[in-house]
């Protein structure tokens, strides 16, 4: 999801806004609003009518101080680590400026780390000062906004339109009533002056051209530096005179920001580049994470109203939340969990005891349910035999057999086996035909639906033969059947009339 950045400058002339969305694959300016000043009306007042009126609302909110506004000054310090140098800057700045550094807040920006030490850029910023412009943000209903410095945004375009900044190079932002002027050798920040003069002035551009030069002499120190290139932005750089002037003045290149090519830009806001170079920088450089120079004044006490800060404290509060919510999950399912494997151990306990109770002799208990169901069907067939067949039971098909083997033939019996399907046995006769003679009896008993004889041999050292003998049973519906037959049979029967009957009825 694309993140929506609201940059604002503030002028004493205009009110500029830029809108910038930026994504992880994109960045793109969606569009840029100005309004100018009136003096009898409210700052705030005016700056929500900007809002409201272009309908501005965004999830990160940009803002900057003029540079009249702060004290900076330009430090080598001895160290190397930022919290070393963000510890020493406060005391190497107090002597500096006419504040306490109870009356200030104070930030740093590294610029270049040296053989000699750090470089770095300290600014103070008093502390009534940024409650009064925060103050102005928040009654448009612009909280939480981050402010920066005016004089450096402009640095952040120069970066991503890849411009040439070898040797000597100045930048100009030139207002209405004050001109801001950063002087850079081979692209590193030199200095920076902002003077309390603009084209709208007395004397116009001599006086514009003399202060100009003072501005050089003092950033140059011992030394005067003159600028080989010059990069015009604000909303006096387009007049043409000016550029002319500065050209001959100073024997220098003069390149506007409208001829620059900042990849972010479509074509047709080009024109506006140099206009709104101000929120374009602050706005670009929080969206591509620009290596410029700009760092957030909302320090110490003044760092709780940052967006930032507010965003994280709520994700915070949000992930305890969703902590406690997951905890408070875990919690119940595992006393649900506990409650139904305490449950389910009691009735585990019941079906062992139920087990033991009607299974007394069985040693290793395996599974309860299966265990019970094979015994149950063992205790079914011994019933089912015990009750006896359509055959009869066991005792009759025994008694059946006797009755039916004739005297003449001797049977002993080594074995019975008698099952829902058949009658198994084994035994010992005098011959192979007393075997046969066996088998034919017992089939005229017309109980078996088929007889098998196996296993018909002589027994060693003996005159005796021994066999075994299968005897399927004949299922109900057999029977059925067969009664059924007999009964049709004796009802179809026809009886020949005797010779008395015929002479009767022939009379």
């Amino acid at each position: 999801m694309a993140r929506r950045i609201l940059a604002l400058d503030l002028g004493s002339h205009t009110l500029k806004a830029a809108v910038i969305e930026s994504s992880l694959s994109r960045c793109r300016v969606v569009g840029i609003f100005q309004q100018m000043r009136v003096p009898t009306r409210s700052l705030a007042e005016q700056l929500q009518e900007l809002c409201t009126t272009h309908q501005l609302q965004a999830d990160t909110v940009l803002s900057g101080l003029p540079g009249d506004a702060v004290s900076h000054r330009l430090l080598t310090l001895p160290f190397s680590h930022a919290r070393q140098i963000s510890q020493a800057v406060p005391f190497e700045i107090e002597r500096l400026i006419p504040f306490s550094l109870d009356e200030v807040v104070v930030a740093d920006q590294i610029i270049r780390r040296t053989d000699e030490g750090t470089y770095t850029l300290a600014r103070a910023v008093p502390k009534s000062t940024l409650t009064e412009h925060l103050g102005v943000l928040q009654s448009a209903g612009l909280s939480s906004a981050r402010v920066m410095l005016t004089p450096l945004a402009s640095l952040a375009l120069l970066s991503l339109a890849n411009a040439e900044m070898s040797g000597v190079t100045a930048l100009l932002d030139i207002g209405e009533n004050l001109t801001s002027v950063v002087l850079l050798q081979d692209g590193i920040l030199v200095g920076w002056r902002t003077i309390e003069t603009g084209l709208r002035h007395t004397g116009g551009l001599l006086t514009f051209l003399q202060k100009l030069h003072w501005t050089f002499l003092a950033l140059g120190g011992d030394e005067t530096i003159l600028p080989t290139k010059m990069f015009l932005c604000g909303g006096r750089s387009h007049v043409p005179q000016l550029q002319a002037e500065l050209a001959r003045e100073f024997s220098t290149e003069i390149t506007p920001f409208q001829q620059l090519t900042i990849p972010s830009m479509a074509p047709l806001q080009r024109e506006e580049q140099s206009t709104f170079a101000t929120c374009l920088g602050l706005g670009l450089h929080e969206a591509l994470r620009g290596m410029s120079p700009m760092v957030n004044l909302c320090q110490g006490e003044f760092a709780l109203q940052r967006h930032d800060e507010t965003v994280r404290t709520e994700s915070r509060r949000l992930g305890w939340l969703a902590v406690g919510v997951a905890v408070a999950a875990s919690l119940a399912f595992m006393l649900d969990v506990h409650r139904l494997n305490t449950h389910y151990q009691s009735l585990r306990q019941e079906v062992r005891r139920t087990f033991v109770a009607a299974l007394p002799d069985t040693q290793t208990v395996v599974n309860e349910k299966i265990q019970l169901q094979d015994a149950i069907e063992v205790l079914q067939k011994r019933e089912h035999l015990l009750q006896g067949s359509s055959t009869g039971s066991a005792l009759d098909i025994l008694r059946h057999l006797s009755a039916v083997i004739p005297e003449q033939i001797v049977l002993d019996l080594d074995e019975w086996m008698i099952d829902e399907v058949a009658v198994r046995l084994r035994g010992t006769t005098t011959s192979f035909e007393a075997a046969e003679g066996i088998k034919t009896a017992i089939m005229s008993l017309g109980l078996f639906r088929e007889a098998q004889l196996k296993d018909v041999k002589t027994v060693a050292g003996s005159n005796k033969v021994a066999f075994g003998l299968q005897l399927f049973l004949r299922k109900s519906e057999d029977h059925e059947e067969k009664r059924e037959e007999k009964g049709l049979g004796q009802q179809t029967e026809v009886r020949r009339p005797t010779n008395a009957e015929t002479k009767r009825g022939e009379g």
